[in-house]
């Protein structure tokens, strides 16, 4: 178990066990403070952990000497300062003083690794270029080759990415993802960027505190629950579709506002589709409700929505009408909802009967979308109009303009009403 502090009264980390597979693509993640590059500092000897032992291989770090442990790890630092104008190649050939005797002499084989270390991260061009001359992509993998050319068994990285263009960040991951893949090279990198630690790395450990919250793949680490508990934020996590692994997006604080809406998980149906209701859907989904959808066609943009974020959906066929079958269900889950929102929709006569179901509800709170008149969304040749006309009518039927209207009536109208488990008499 491995302890460091900065001073007595700082404790980095306490007690921490992390175990290192050989050729194993790892990524630490957490937030600020978390302990992240302590760790890889102390990791690579740079700083004396207070309590606990390192080990590679079954042998103690500390009873290697610094030449040894050179030889077979490798950092490559958030940040490196060169005082000098050293060209790339003698850069590149400083990852060589390990092998080298006091005097420095240069080897044949020291050339070798060296021409090695700069084809393998394209650098070679470079080779007669002060560091100053380069971008910072172009720099960062000169400083991963001068790393390589101690032939080094683990290479760690702190925040290799940091502060580039988003084209050198994949850059720099797609060398180290090549590295691993083809040259057996244990790669422990530290990143801010949780995509791109997903999209790489096989295994991710989240830290927090100075403590392993959670460690594993990607997939079982980049849940909603473990960072919304570590970073204090709002995120929603989806699969990327063209990679498979998880992709994390920050929910913005005018979602954030609507979480308080429901911390019961209260449960709404909604009568959406043609795409209008995606934006209602995701900020349901923030705030918690429990959602079903329907009768929605299979297919439509809305129904997608609906699936991506776990929503049940009452559906049919692409371009089907409605049936008895799906009416039926559909009814069963409006009646299990303690409220009904309705979408701005165009209806037809393939989804009227939407619509008309609600009229078999008189008691249901039914909320209505209407930024546009329902006149200029009727497709039945005035049918829908009437059915709408006739359920606003209704004391127990709201209907706004705005999705923050809609919002708002939401919010009112569960304040202190009844659950579904309760009786009405009980409540009041």
């Amino acid at each position: 178990m491995l302890s460091f502090s900065y001073r007595e009264e700082k404790k980095i980390f306490t007690d921490l066990s992390l175990e290192l597979e050989r050729r194993e693509f790892t990524g630490i993640i957490g937030p600020n403070g978390s302990g992240k590059s302590t760790l890889l500092k102390n990791l690579s000897r740079l700083y004396e952990p207070d309590g606990g032992s390192i080990y590679l291989d079954g042998r103690s770090l500390n009873r290697l000497s610094a030449s040894q442990l050179a030889r077979r790890l490798a950092v490559v630092p958030q940040e490196m300062r060169i005082n000098f104008q050293f060209n790339v190649y003698d850069l590149v050939m400083m990852g060589r003083n390990p092998y080298q005797n006091r005097w420095g002499s240069v080897s044949e084989e020291d050339r070798d690794e060296v021409e090695r270390a700069m084809a393998l991260t394209d650098v070679r061009k470079f080779r007669d270029k002060t560091i100053d001359e380069l971008s910072g992509g172009e720099r960062q993998r000169v400083i991963i080759a001068r790393a390589l050319a101690q032939v080094p068994e683990i290479l760690l990285l702190d925040e290799p990415a940091s502060n580039l263009d988003i084209n050198y960040k994949s850059e720099i991951f797609d060398l180290l993802a090549y590295l691993n893949r083809e040259s057996d090279l244990t790669i422990l990198v530290v990143s801010h960027d949780l995509n791109l630690a997903a999209q790489y790395c096989r295994r991710l450990v989240l830290l927090d505190e100075g403590e392993i919250h959670s460690q594993g793949s990607p997939d079982k680490v980049l849940t909603e629950d473990n960072i919304s508990s570590v970073y204090e934020t709002g995120v929603v996590v989806e699969k990327n579709h063209i990679t498979g692994r998880p992709y994390v997006t920050v929910l913005p604080r005018e979602h954030r506002e609507y979480q308080s809406l429901s911390a019961a998980g209260d449960r709404v149906h909604v009568i959406c589709g043609g795409g209008n209701a995606g934006n209602l859907l995701q900020r349901l989904y923030f705030a918690g409700f429990q959602v079903s959808c329907g009768v929605i066609n299979q297919g439509d943009s809305d129904w997608n929505t609906a699936r991506r974020f776990g929503f049940y959906t009452v559906d049919i066929p692409p371009f089907a009408y409605l049936d008895e079958e799906a009416l039926e269900e559909n009814a069963g889950w409006v009646e299990k909802a303690e409220l009904v929102l309705v979408g701005d929709l165009p209806f037809g006569h393939g989804n009227v009967d939407n619509l008309l179901q609600l009229k078999e509800f008189p008691d249901k709170d039914i909320i209505m979308l209407n930024r546009r008149d329902i006149e200029e969304r009727d497709y039945t040749g005035g049918q829908a109009a009437e059915i709408w006309n006739e359920l606003t009518a209704r004391q127990n039927v709201k209907t706004a303009r705005q999705e923050e209207e809609m919002l708002s009536i939401v919010g009112n109208l569960l304040t202190g009403a009844p659950r579904k488990n309760e009786s009405r008499e009980e409540s009041g």
